[in-house]
């Protein structure tokens, strides 16, 4: 389970669902490919971000190669993606295969295994909040942070068979640079993303067309009886303001030694505004502080 957990805090994966769009004949390359993720997570010239944040629930599998063994977990997640004033922040909270907790402010990661009574506590300030640090040029530091950037970090192509069985193009990224634990990463683009992305949007009309009148009250109207009309309902998590689906179904990240995680997000929610409490994590009285200096010692 150890190994479960540190596989995790290297390899942050991203996926969502989205709204459907109907299918269109367009010529969509790599580039088009490419610039939608990179366009959803880049801030623009008044520094707004399209996806600063977003919340959910994932499913994760890891699969240790030596061992010849899967392992698999879910649960909820929230993350605030990193900017030139604030480092990556996330929370993820595990439902199985047993019940933990993985939180970080950007300065300390608490690993909390509620079985045990046991919370692992580390400094990450030297990886995310150190002197001179940016989240574009320093993306390769943690893949998350670098989502707005990474035909600059990975040589990109499609991988083997370029689409998914639902017909979502299949992006392979090898490092330019060598990064710890991280050979290459599958990522896995949205179809309806990139349709969205490359469709011309309308503009909008320069006149309003005008409002007919609304017709004089009489008792001899014809309306529905009261609660016939089904309830409003939305088609948008909410506090999710955008126009178009989440781009990053699934991410797969392989290691050096062969090793790989999934990981997958459903009912995304994105700019939510997610409290700063939510990513720092309170102690509960009566847990044992470990350092990771202090695993492997005895006890």
């Amino acid at each position: 389970m150890k190994r479960f957990v540190a596989l995790f805090t290297w390899f942050a994966l991203c996926f969502a669902g989205g709204p459907s769009f109907a299918a269109q004949q367009v010529n969509i390359g790599l580039k088009d490919v490419i610039a939608t993720v990179e366009k959803s997570f880049k801030a623009d010239s008044g520094g707004n971000v399209p996806i600063s944040e977003f919340s959910g629930d994932f499913f994760q599998r890891t699969i240790l190669s030596k061992e010849r063994r899967e392992m698999r977990g879910d649960g909820q997640v929230a993350v605030r993606l990193a900017t030139a004033n604030s480092p990556l922040m996330y929370r993820f909270q595990y439902y199985r295969p047993y019940q933990q907790e993985i939180v970080s402010d950007g300065n300390s990661l608490w690993i909390y295994h509620p079985e045990n009574r046991e919370v692992i506590l580390s400094d990450v300030s030297f990886i995310y909040n150190r002197p001179g640090f940016n989240p574009d040029r320093d993306s390769a530091v943690n893949f998350l942070q670098g989502l707005g950037r990474i035909s600059k970090d990975f040589q990109i192509n499609y991988a083997s068979g370029q689409l998914d069985a639902a017909g979502n193009y299949v992006l392979e990224l090898n490092p330019r640079r060598s990064m710890l634990n991280t050979r290459r990463i599958l990522l896995v683009v949205s179809r309806d993303s990139v349709i969205a992305f490359i469709t011309p949007k309308a503009p909008p009309a320069a006149v309003p067309a005008p409002v007919p009148p609304r017709p004089a009250y009489s008792p001899t109207m014809n309306r529905p009886a009261f609660g016939a009309q089904p309830p409003f309902t939305s088609t948008q998590p909410f506090g999710a303001p955008q126009a178009e689906p989440f781009p990053i179904l699934s991410t797969t990240v392989e290691d050096q030694d062969g090793n790989s995680t999934t990981m997958e997000f459903a009912n995304i929610s994105i700019n939510n505004r997610t409290s700063q409490s939510d990513f720092s994590f309170l102690i509960p009285p009566g847990v044992q502080v470990v350092k990771p200096s202090e695993l492997n010692q005895p006890r």
